[in-house]
């Protein structure tokens, strides 16, 4: 994904961070229920089954979304037929609620997502082009080492 569709993403959602919020990645990906598989979510683009909770299961409603990661939560926004950020927000998650719980990184790269929640979440699914991007939201959501 080129810097352009990043910044795209910035300027959509800046009309709605609190004051003091920072977006820090943003990235397209294809956004399944918390028990896909790669393959699964990457293949299908049908309807979820409601494996998730009630938080990832909505999410998981619109498949293709760009994902705008701040320091104070994770925001869905729809994506455009070329690729890009849409209008309107789809969903968005405080930080505090969301753990990385698996990350594979390959050829498609998968996320997944926890929400606080028993059995809550999403898997987030990347093509190949997307690697670096999959991988920067992975470093991102890591959780940091306490001392």
């Amino acid at each position: 994904m080129n810097q352009k569709l990043q910044t795209r993403a910035f300027e959509r959602v800046a009309p709605i961070l609190q004051p003091g919020e920072r977006p820090i990645t943003a990235t397209r990906a294809l956004v399944g229920g918390f028990s896909a598989s790669r393959l699964g979510t990457a293949v299908t683009q049908g309807l979820i089954q409601a494996a998730a909770g009630a938080a990832g299961t909505a999410l998981a409603r619109t498949k293709k979304q760009f994902i705008v990661l701040t320091d104070q939560r994770m925001i869905f926004l729809p994506q455009t037929f070329l690729g890009g950020p849409g209008t309107g927000v789809l969903g968005e998650v405080p930080r505090e609620h969301i753990a990385l719980a698996e990350a594979k990184i390959g050829v498609v790269s998968l996320l997944r997502l926890a929400f606080g929640g028993a059995g809550d979440g999403i898997t987030l699914t990347f093509p190949r082009v997307d690697k670096k991007n999959a991988e920067a939201l992975a470093a991102a959501l890591a959780p940091v080492p306490t001392a």
